[in-house]
């Protein structure tokens, strides 16, 4: 018999996950047998996702994991939820030393995290269930352009171990995926270098850019009734960037 993973029955909630490497996860969520629901911040995100797949079809909200009453109101259309992937982040290369642009970051990336994982705690008691934070190489280094995705990616890791102490005892565990340099909508612009995408490329070890499809492996396993026994741990999928 195959060894297989199934989250038939299942019930996964990704934000940022109209595309990338959140829409890669939603397709691997879906083809192990889970019900899975997508956000996207803006109407257009929205609109572009494509929701009917080979492996089933997915659900899709708007949400601003920045605004409370955005957030409130899609909790409130989830009956139940197993599984929770806070995946939606932004990144401002170069303008992140700005003082507001640095508290716009952090409010996404970190303090976004911590709203929806507080929201969600209720119903992943309910079916004690589990959290995945979606990191970054990043947190390991310091982007010189970048402090502000730095610092909220490092966070990420920190309130991963935090909240995995802490609600270990609702019997909800919480993991974290950092990736390394995946080739994604959001980083588009730093591809299209030629000598940075080289430069990173020849860096990592396995000599090439990951493609979201290599993050969503580690985010089913950690999903999983697999990984039963594991908490409060950050995987790093990064094609080895952050041992070179």
């Amino acid at each position: 018999m195959a060894y297989t993973i199934d989250l038939s029955g299942k019930v996964a909630l990704i934000t940022g996950g109209a595309s990338g490497i959140g829409y890669s996860i939603a397709l691997s969520y879906l083809e192990a047998g889970a019900e899975v629901i997508v956000t996207a911040k803006t109407d257009e995100s929205v609109k572009n996702c494509v929701t009917n797949t080979e492996y089933g079809s997915l659900k899709i909200f708007k949400l601003d994991v920045t605004n409370d009453i955005s957030i409130e109101k899609l909790f409130s259309e989830i009956d139940k939820l197993d599984i929770l992937v806070n995946n939606a982040g932004i990144v401002k290369r170069g303008l992140e030393y700005r003082v507001e642009t640095f508290a716009e970051v952090i409010n996404t990336n970190l303090m976004g995290i911590m709203r929806m994982s507080h929201e969600a705690l209720p119903k992943l008691a309910l079916s004690h269930g589990n959290i995945i934070n979606i990191a970054s190489v990043w947190s390991f280094f310091g982007s010189p352009i970048s402090p502000g995705y730095t610092a909220s990616k490092t966070g990420v890791v920190g309130l991963t171990r935090s909240l995995a102490n802490g609600w270990a005892e609702h019997k909800v565990r919480v993991n974290c995926i950092a990736p390394g340099w995946i080739e994604t909508k959001l980083n588009k612009e730093l591809r299209s270098d030629k000598e940075q995408y080289d430069k990173i490329k020849d860096r990592t070890p396995m000599k090439r850019w990951g493609n979201p499809k290599e993050i969503a492996g580690a985010a089913v396993y950690l999903a999983s009734e697999k990984a039963s026994f594991t908490t409060g741990t950050t995987i790093i999928v990064d094609g080895g960037y952050s041992i070179a």
